[in-house]
């Protein structure tokens, strides 16, 4: 008769909790790469919206007042405001995040996470504005809002500090900047 050779019930439940502890450290880390790999897309957005409004401004002399009227392709269709409304000129959306070309006195743009952990975290990059704002005029920032349809409900830093690596530059009644790493 031959032995055979079987794993006992503790073999097994030992390497079922090593898995789930493996588990465990591995989808903190792959959550924050996604959610960066989201973020990254649309900091360039903004970065293109940016370059293409400079370029316009300096052919017209003006500012758009359209996505339309830049020579650029904007690949998100949707419509959902991320910011404040009543200043919106333009606006569009991919369901995770949403890019508003915006007018309160000055140019801004702005993007804006639609959902989740990290809603209220976004850019911004204003333009020919003045007041007493801790950043600077046509620099891109990260930004978590205090105000506005998606408010940033985490600790301050959730966003900015741990997900794109920025450090903070001020805060105004509206929203906090970071300075990025970049």
């Amino acid at each position: 008769m031959k032995n055979k050779q079987a794993f006992t019930l503790i073999e097994l439940l030992v390497v079922v909790l090593i898995i789930g502890i493996l588990a465990s450290v591995a989808l903190p880390q792959y959550t924050k790469a996604v959610e960066k790999s989201r973020a990254t897309e649309a900091l360039q957005l903004v970065k293109t919206i940016d370059q293409a409004v400079n370029a316009y401004h300096l052919a017209s002399g003006e500012y758009p007042s359209s996505f339309d009227e830049l020579a650029i392709d904007i690949p998100w269709t949707g419509r959902e405001i991320g910011y404040a409304a009543g200043i919106v000129k333009d606006v569009r959306s991919n369901g995770n995040w949403s890019v508003q070309l915006e007018n309160a006195g000055c140019q801004s743009i702005i993007a804006t996470r639609l959902d989740g952990k990290y809603k209220g975290g976004g850019f911004l990059v204003e333009k020919n504005c003045s007041g007493s704002y801790p950043w600077n005029n046509d620099e891109l920032y990260c930004t978590e809002f205090l105000y506005g349809n998606n408010i940033f409900s985490g600790t301050a830093g959730d966003f900015c500090t741990k997900i794109i690596g920025a450090s903070f530059k001020g805060q105004s009644s509206y929203l906090r900047a970071y300075t990025l790493p970049f």
